[in-house]
């Protein structure tokens, strides 16, 4: 048996065994080891309390309710925030909103691709966060980014309040998050000064081949997304000269390939990125890293996005031009990045590369979320803003 018909029976084989799992053991139980379910990531894009993640695994009682349990805590939040705008209450409707948004978008996650609940889910996301853009504070602003070839990228905009400009940040997502997911680390740096934009790059988010996009591809990404470093240098809010590029997994393995490619990039951080994906392409993948990655790069079948990604997916001809102040965040036991890629990442770059390394820390350090987000966070202000206030003193000196 070989291709596609070889992936399905793999498919079939590994979500049974999570079905079994789960019957078995209780989705609570399996949570506490298995790291499908990674539950941190959930809790921090989520907003919600752990109460609230027990009831939604209490509802799971096999794989195929694993949607219904996540989308019954989406359509609460919902309805709360449909009753709270009702009654003027921005504040609690913005929350609520966001809550649903980011619930729906982890009951699609990890639901099967022939699944039509898993579009819908899709969908909700999209809309329950821009129903939330504008109760928000500092308040959010959807944006639409032409980046030729009529190709636009969707994201998101915000910006500190009070005085301006900021330095700028755009933010990237992995292999199976999108731009909704990165509000809470978007948060963190404007809480700290910054501007940032999150966005959908090709064969990302609402860009999926499932949404009819073109597939990621490392030759062209780069020159796609690099419309939304312009966009953002010309935005009034933002100090154009000093802009930063941040990742999550496979979004930080994008994020040094762009600021190795684009001039004037003062910084990149990756958060959980790798330097040729030599742990995600193994004959012991998980079939659900498998179905991500043939839908991310528009393969038919595994083998073929392994031989697209061994021949494409290196870091190594990038790292020697990369000339931004670079931050790796690594946790040791991350199940998809091994610690020598990081090493290999750091030795390879001209420039200064600092490293957060976590030990214990899983994929994208989402289990030590609060010491990760804020030192992440304040070496990105910490790299910015003294680049941004020499540039704004040699603006104010050249016009006396």
């Amino acid at each position: 048996m070989k291709g596609r018909d070889a992936d399905l029976l793999e498919s079939e084989r590994f979500y049974g065994e999570v079905d079994r799992s789960m019957r078995l053991m209780g989705a609570h139980a399996l949570a506490r080891h298995d790291v499908y379910f990674r539950l941190s990531r959930a809790a921090i894009a989520c907003d919600v309390d752990w109460s609230e993640l027990l009831r939604i695994l209490d509802r799971i009682d096999g794989f195929e309710s694993w949607y219904s349990a996540w989308a019954e805590s989406g359509a609460k939040f919902a309805r709360l925030a449909r009753e709270a705008e009702a009654v003027d209450r921005p504040i609690s409707a913005g929350e609520h909103y966001l809550r649903a948004a980011m619930l729906y978008h982890f009951a699609q996650l990890f639901t099967r691709p022939e699944n039509p609940a898993r579009l819908e889910g899709r969908e909700l996301r999209v809309t329950y966060f821009r129903a939330a853009c504008p109760l928000l504070s500092p308040s959010i602003e959807p944006v639409s980014i032409s980046a030729g070839g009529g190709l636009d990228l969707p994201g998101y905009f915000s910006a500190p309040a009070g005085d301006g400009p900021n330095p700028g940040v755009l933010l990237l997502p992995g292999a199976n998050s999108v731009k909704e997911e990165l509000h809470h680390w978007a948060s963190a740096m404007m809480k700290r000064g910054l501007a940032t934009l999150s966005i959908d790059g090709p064969g990302q988010g609402e860009l999926s081949a499932a949404n009819g996009g073109d597939p990621l591809r490392f030759e062209s990404y780069c020159a796609h997304a690099s419309s939304a470093v312009e966009w953002l240098r010309e935005h009034p809010s933002v100090l154009g000269e000093t802009v930063c590029i941040w990742g999550q997994s496979t979004g930080g393995h994008l994020a040094i390939r762009m600021a190795a490619e684009l001039p004037r990039i003062q910084a990149v951080v990756s958060v959980g990125g790798c330097h040729d994906f030599r742990r995600e392409l193994t004959p012991v993948t998980p079939a659900d890293v498998r179905e991500e990655a043939r839908e991310l790069h528009g393969f038919d079948t595994f083998a073929e996005t392994v031989a697209y990604v061994r021949e494409k997916g290196s870091l190594s001809s990038a790292l020697e031009r990369l000339e931004a102040d670079l931050l790796l965040v690594h946790g040791d036991e991350d199940e998809l990045v091994a610690n020598e890629e990081i090493s290999e990442i750091v030795a390879s770059v001209p420039g200064r590369a600092a490293t957060l390394i976590y030990p214990g820390g899983c994929h994208g350090v989402t289990n030590f979320n609060c010491e990760m987000t804020a030192a992440m966070a304040d070496w990105m202000a910490e790299t910015l803003k003294p680049t941004a206030v020499g540039l704004m003193t040699a603006s104010k000196e050249e016009e006396r």
